[in-house]
């Protein structure tokens, strides 16, 4: 249901009045809690009368600037924005009104709109704004908050990056939240410059009786690297869908993530990777741990458009199921209407190796622990390629104490 008119969004709410959400039917939202979504409220962003008092242990003491949103309301108490260097501006989407942020806005991409990033138009005014403009050695961190004040209220917001020609970053998208049943619409837009190089974390906890709607749009010139990972941890339903488009020649993109689901959970990987311009390439290496009744998903398609010669394309799914009742879906997808590429593609889904176990088990571990030693063994794989000591040790805390 959508509630109330937003000024300044005309041709999304004109949209939004006769919208029809997802079904089962659109492959990429089969597994999406279909009832659930269509009870959610949307509306223009509302900052709670108070922000409970569990969100500030839950936010990563990262070092650097850091931008709180909470239900899509800019927060300055929570934010950190008086030290950032001459070569970034983070500030609120809200505030931030000249024409040359009104034209991000209004950017369109190359992938097509589904319902909830119609919704994110009209109702996700509020946000960041993210410009760089050249070396920015301290990490970004923009954090959403999610604290519903009335059952099935949802909130939208946008997170906006432009990185300029040559310039290089880190952002950290921590998703987090309190209270009641609610859910999140956030929409990432990016772009990079002729080598432009950009590494995005993107920490998605949510309690499980909210639901989580991400979607990352990036759009890469020639020689842009973008680096992205998710953990996908939280949620009843915990969506995240990446469109990336290498548009420029030289273009590279790696994406990775773990999700790990425990409950009734539901934990939706969607990734479209689009070659449009030679002699790119990309990488994608997810990996799912799946426990009592959860779900997995993992869609990830690579499509090489013609003149597109020369890609190099890698995918990767592993998944781990530790219980009889969880559940995986993994599918693998390509494209490929040019010559002279290599691409290449695979998944798994298995148990814990009873060899293993045993090994374990012979030199004196418990049953118990030798499980998680083999559990965190790997989801350590992604963890890995963390360098921030304080994300690792966050995500660790959060999986458990034996992943420290």
């Amino acid at each position: 249901m959508i509630v109330d008119v937003l000024p300044g969004r005309t041709a999304a709410l004109e949209q939004v009045s006769s919208l029809e959400l997802p079904t089962k039917r659109d492959e990429a939202w089969r597994y999406a809690p279909h009832k659930a979504l269509g009870a959610l409220t949307f509306g223009p962003a509302a900052a709670p009368a108070a922000v409970p008092a569990d969100v500030d242990a839950q936010i990563p003491e990262i070092e650097g600037p850091r931008l709180v949103i909470v239900n899509g309301v800019f927060d300055p108490e929570r934010s950190r924005l008086d030290a950032t260097p001459s070569s970034l501006r983070v500030e609120s989407l809200a505030e931030a009104t000249d024409e040359a942020v009104v034209g991000l806005l209004q950017r369109e991409y190359d992938a097509a709109e589904d319902a909830f990033s119609i919704i994110n138009r009209a109702y996700g005014t509020g946000g960041a704004l993210v410009l760089v403009d050249g070396r920015v050695d301290k990490t970004i961190h923009v954090v959403n908050v999610v604290a519903p004040e009335v059952p099935q209220a949802a909130t939208a917001a946008r997170v906006i990056v432009e990185m300029a020609e040559g310039s290089a970053a880190t952002l950290v998208e921590t998703r987090i939240g309190s209270g009641d049943v609610g859910a999140c619409n956030i929409r990432t837009e990016i772009s990079l410059a002729a080598g432009a190089s950009l590494e995005h974390i993107v920490l998605q906890d949510l309690p499980t009786t909210q639901i989580h709607l991400g979607r990352v749009d990036v759009v890469q010139a020639a020689d842009s690297c973008y680096q992205t990972r998710l953990f996908n941890l939280g949620a009843d339903y915990g969506r995240v869908a990446y469109h990336v488009h290498l548009a420029g020649e030289g273009a590279e993109a790696d994406l990775s993530g773990l999700y790990f689901g425990f409950g009734d959970q539901t934990l939706d990987q969607q990734i479209t990777v689009v070659h449009a311009a030679a002699n790119c390439r990309t990488s994608q290496s997810y990996r799912g741990v799946l426990d009592d009744e959860s779900t997995g998903i993992w869609n990830g398609g690579v499509d090489v458009r013609p003149g597109a010669d020369g890609t190099d394309s890698v995918q990767s799914n592993d998944n781990l199921v530790l219980s009889r009742r969880a559940e995986v879906n993994t599918m693998p997808r390509l494209e490929i209407l040019a010559d002279e590429v290599s691409c290449q593609h695979g998944a798994t889904v298995g148990e814990l190796d009873e060899e293993a176990l045993y090994y374990l088990r012979s030199r004196g571990i418990g049953q118990a622990e030798a499980r998680r030693l083999l559990i965190n063994g790997f989801a350590d794989q992604v963890m890995d390629d963390l360098h921030d000591d304080v994300l690792r040790t966050w995500i660790a805390e959060r999986l458990g104490p034996d992943h420290a």
